[in-house]
């Protein structure tokens, strides 16, 4: 029996009977079934069954959160763990929803249908764009002026900028203060800095004894940083405080679109690269990191997750001498293809460009360079991936703020 814009029995619930309650403006229909575990919500053509642990989690009513942090106010076992519904119906734009503990709870329509679409793999509003492979051919560095971040448009800078890190994995802001410890303003823009062994800041220059292949003139092939961390660095930024000598030039390459591509020529290689665990090490003795984990690690959809390629300090286990015949053959596939000229994007830092790159996907290196022939000294550091994101977030609800007719 339906009857609209009004609550049926609660005790029919309780009962296992279905409750069915439907506002005749809002064309939204909720039911509660399950003795009251769930409760089944229609609204623009979408349907969905929602756990009465879910809902209840997710109440904002007065003492469920706290008001300014929005941290819940009470642990798993302070609700019952066979919590029931004994209440709901709609309104123009909200569900209603009592629980068996007395608890009243209000949602949003907009909110629960977006939690329908997250639920179903879509990318909500405030996600930032999906990664996007590519190819030198075609391809531009993407150029952030470092002054329009802070101008009148700096909304529509910052937006650019993060836009082209998430869909690319790398862009490069211009037009920063070239002097040492500069970076460390520039980072701190976008999310804390994570010190490393090699510091908060770390100089990239030609020294003695140098304790990486970084600080020596020598081409570097495409890899990632510091795969032997844990957790590895997430974002490098890389700061040209002078860039004089000859040859030096910075390399990138898109670690997504070579995984990708392997996938397609040799998926027995993939498979066994996404699996088998690598040790990662980095040991001079005085100092020893180590990590072990596939090259290519995937999230649990699927998706890359990261990607660590270094292939001076990566070492593969013991493992079946059939298992590593494939693996040493993807490996070398992929070196191949990383630093394959078709693929490649080499540019050159000018003083006060910053290289900020994605260290969990975008491969970089660079070209050797003669130490004597003039000077070349750079500053990096790296952030986690929270930061841009926090940032993307936060552009975006100001976006639809100052869309939003007042």
């Amino acid at each position: 029996m339906v009857q609209s814009g009004v609550v049926m029995s609660s005790r029919a619930a309780a009962a296992g009977n279905t409750v069915l309650v439907e506002h005749p403006s809002s064309s939204a229909v909720a039911r509660i079934v399950g003795g009251g575990e769930r409760v089944e919500f229609c609204h623009g053509g979408r349907g969905h069954t929602f756990h009465s642990l879910w809902l209840r989690e997710r109440s904002t009513t007065a003492g469920s959160v706290d008001p300014v942090n929005r941290q819940r106010l009470y642990e798993p076992l302070d609700v019952d763990a066979d919590l029931r519904i004994t209440w709901c119906r709609v309104s123009e734009s909200r569900l209603l929803v009592e629980f068996s503990d007395g608890h009243h709870a209000e949602f949003l329509f907009d909110d629960l249908a977006e939690a329908i679409r997250a639920a179903d793999g879509a990318v909500g509003e405030e996600e930032p764009p999906a990664p996007e492979p590519w190819v030198a051919a075609g391809f531009h560095v993407p150029v952030v002026s470092w002054e329009g971040l802070h101008g009148a448009d700096h909304l529509d800078a910052t937006i650019a900028a993060l836009d082209a890190f998430f869909r690319y994995g790398f862009f490069v802001l211009r037009g920063t203060l070239a002097q040492p410890g500069a970076l460390n303003t520039v980072a701190a823009h976008f999310g804390r800095i994570s010190a490393t062994n090699f510091g908060t800041l770390f100089d990239v220059r030609a020294v003695p004894a140098p304790v990486d292949l970084a600080y020596t003139p020598v081409a570097l092939s495409a890899h990632t940083d510091q795969p032997y961390r844990r957790p590895t660095p997430g974002i490098q930024f890389l700061h040209a405080i002078v860039n004089d000598a000859p040859g030096g030039d910075s390399t990138i390459v898109d670690g997504l679109a070579a995984i990708r591509a392997l996938r397609e020529f040799d998926e027995q290689a993939y498979d066994v690269l996404s699996t088998l665990p690598v040790e990662y090490r980095y040991d001079i003795g005085t100092d020893v990191k180590v990590a072990r984990a596939p090259m290519i690690e995937l999230r649990p959809d699927g998706t890359l997750g990261q990607f660590r390629f270094s292939t001076r300090l990566d070492y593969a286990p013991a493992a079946d001498p059939d298992v590593l015949d494939v693996y040493y053959r993807g490996r070398r596939w992929l070196a191949a293809a990383l630093n394959d000229p078709a693929r490649q994007v080499q540019f050159r830092l000018l003083a006060g460009d910053v290289a900020v790159v994605d260290n969990h996907r975008v491969l970089h290196g660079r070209t050797a360079f003669d130490s004597i022939g003039g000077a070349r000294h750079l500053q990096g550091c790296y952030i986690d991936h929270d930061g841009p994101a926090t940032m993307w977030t936060l552009a975006m609800r100001r976006l639809r703020a100052e869309a939003t007719p007042r």
